[in-house]
């Protein structure tokens, strides 16, 4: 490109208008007039990003100012009648080669009576009798000729110039319209010549050239064309997804808001059999930014049931999963922007030592950061104390979250409430993943054998929960209240059909959980507000976390317990316990 932009244009375009000029000095373009045609082309290609920057110079004499035009353009329809259009237009055809339609000669009234067409070379026999100097003009402008006209007349003059002062041009122009050639349109000009050529501006006795083209702002300047979406695959690719995705709108949808789903950034939390369901489904409706977060590498169990995973992801002890997920969701759909983040997300209950204080703090950060990046946050993890950290997270910056998670053949998916302009103890938000529990998070895995520490379920489940959790997500965001948006079955701080937000929404009204139950081939869509004393989101929780930060978190990693004395659970349980104690209590004395 930068030779191009330092190539010297004016010099480019003389060494051509030179070559033009010397077959019109040695009689070449007498008999072959396609060489007054000549053009340029400065091209550069960006084969990357099928990009294509353009200048086109067409060489044209610059004629001196004796050579004018007499009198306003004619349409040709307007001096010659049907007959001789038509004997015109059949003369055209039947010229032998291509290269003497560039220039000829129309003399309408020959000595045989009927419209003929002769070569250029014949002009000097037909001095002194009606005929009309033509040539295929290939400009459209209703009052202006072609550029080719410039180096036809320097020809005529430059060798006839004495025995011609004055002639009839023919811009000669034919289109099918109908079956039948028409070239009424052509133009008639009356040119006087002004007597010998007289070079202008020229050097060594070689007439100045212009020519270069214009750009689309009228400036001299190349052209530029992006022909990505007809030639590079990936645009190719996402435009056939996104024609599909139209579909549904054109035909079924009309208020569906794809451009609010695909321009939606999504973080995935676990990259394992629910992420890899979930990030083809996200792909499916047209999301651009996915981003996964796994610590684990891909084992030679995986690809059979998590299908962004290959046999070869599983070689040389594995890739980590984050990476290989991201290079195969770009395979899926090169328009997507994919990456993955080795991280691992710290655990409430799973204690901390100090020497490791650092590394945790770092993860955290790191977390806190990609939560904020994205608008919508996926809880794909494998155990639940898992999700506590991301919930905590999440709710304290408002963002959407959609919770999945699987047993043998049952499955949840549900949607975290958001917190309203109100602050924190809106009442009403929905509920989180923790809101149902009485118990803080904990370590689940300990004591635990291997086999018992993994996830077992059906092989169904997964893909079903994650194209459930997609479809909630783009659900809500067809609302106009996205997070705030009230379940289906509630309305706002009671119970009821919300068919306001049914009816304009067009996927349908949104639950607020999906429990799903393989076994009976049946779902319940409950809904419950937040819980007052939940360990992830009610008040006293993020109000802890809003102002003590790692140390917070911290505090939780190494002692869970102290979510329940902090939400007042194990005020809760002592206060339950109390009351089973009264209760056997009187059971005693009823019996004594």
């Amino acid at each position: 490109m930068a030779d191009m932009k330092k190539m010297d244009k004016a010099e480019v375009m003389r060494a051509s208008g030179e070559r033009v000029w010397q077959a019109v000095r040695d009689g070449r373009a007498v008999k072959d007039p396609s060489l007054l045609n000549r053009f340029l082309a400065l091209i550069y290609v960006d084969l990357k990003k099928y990009t294509f920057c353009y200048w086109y110079g067409f060489p044209a004499a610059r004629l001196p100012e004796e050579v004018t035009v007499t009198q306003p353009p004619r349409r040709l329809d307007d001096i010659f009648d049907d007959e001789w259009l038509t004997q015109l237009n059949a003369a055209y055809a039947a010229i032998d080669t291509p290269e003497k339609r560039a220039a000829f000669l129309v003399v309408p009234e020959s000595s045989s009576g009927d419209l003929e067409i002769r070569p250029l070379e014949e002009l000097p026999a037909l001095i002194g009798s009606r005929f009309f100097l033509a040539f295929s003009d290939p400009s459209t402008s209703t009052t202006h000729p072609g550029w080719p006209l410039r180096n036809l007349l320097a020809l005529v003059v430059h060798h006839w110039g004495r025995l011609v002062s004055e002639c009839d041009v023919l811009c000669y122009r034919h289109e099918a319209r109908h079956g039948r050639v028409q070239s009424g349109h052509s133009l008639v000009l009356s040119v006087h010549l002004g007597g010998n050529f007289v070079v202008a501006d020229g050097k060594d006795g070689v007439p100045g050239f212009v020519g270069w083209e214009r750009n689309a702002a009228g400036q001299l300047g190349p052209r530029s064309v992006d022909l990505s979406a007809s030639l590079d695959p990936a645009r190719l690719m996402e435009n056939a997804l996104e024609l599909n995705l139209q579909l549904m709108r054109w035909r079924l949808a009309p208020t569906l808001d794809l451009e609010t789903v695909a321009s939606t950034r999504c973080l995935l939390l676990g990259a394992g059999t629910l992420g890899c369901s979930v990030a083809r489904c996200l792909v499916s409706w047209g999301v651009r930014t996915v981003t996964f977060v796994d610590n684990s590498v891909v084992s030679y169990s995986n690809p059979a049931r998590q299908s962004l995973y290959t046999e070869r992801d599983c070689r040389d002890g594995g890739r980590l999963k984050c990476d290989a997920a991201a290079d195969a969701l770009r395979a899926v759909s090169p328009a997507v922007t994919a990456r993955g983040e080795n991280l691992t997300v710290p655990m409430a209950g799973h204690s901390v030592p100090d020497r490791l204080e650092i590394h945790v703090r770092a993860d955290v950060e790191k977390l806190e950061a990609l939560i904020a990046e994205h608008d919508a946050i996926f809880l794909l993890l494998d155990t639940r104390e898992a999700r506590w950290l991301p919930t905590l997270i999440a709710a304290a910056q408002r963002k959407i979250v959609i919770n999945a998670a699987l047993g043998f053949d049952t499955f949840l998916v549900m949607r975290h409430g958001v917190v309203g302009e109100s602050g924190p103890d809106d009442s009403e938000k929905l509920g989180c993943y923790f809101c149902n529990d009485v118990v803080g998070p904990a370590d689940s895995t300990r004591d635990r054998t291997l086999d018992q520490q993994c996830t077992v379920t059906r092989p169904g489940v997964g893909m079903m929960a994650g194209a459930l959790a997609v479809e909630l997500l783009v659900g809500l965001l067809q609302s106009p209240l996205k997070g705030r948006c009230p379940a289906f079955g509630t309305t706002r701080g009671g119970t009821g059909d919300n068919e306001t937000e049914a009816s304009e929404n067009p996927l349908g009204p949104v639950p607020h959980q999906i429990r799903g139950f393989l076994a009976r081939h049946m779902y319940m869509i409950p809904a419950c507000m937040a819980f007052p004393m939940c360990t992830a989101c009610s008040q006293p929780v993020l109000e802890e976390y809003t102002s003590r930060g790692w140390e917070f978190v911290l505090q939780v990693l190494n002692d869970a317990a102290y979510l329940e004395r902090l939400t007042g659970l194990s005020r809760l349980h002592e206060e339950t316990d109390l009351d089973q104690v009264w209760a056997l209590s009187d059971s005693e004395e009823s019996n004594s």
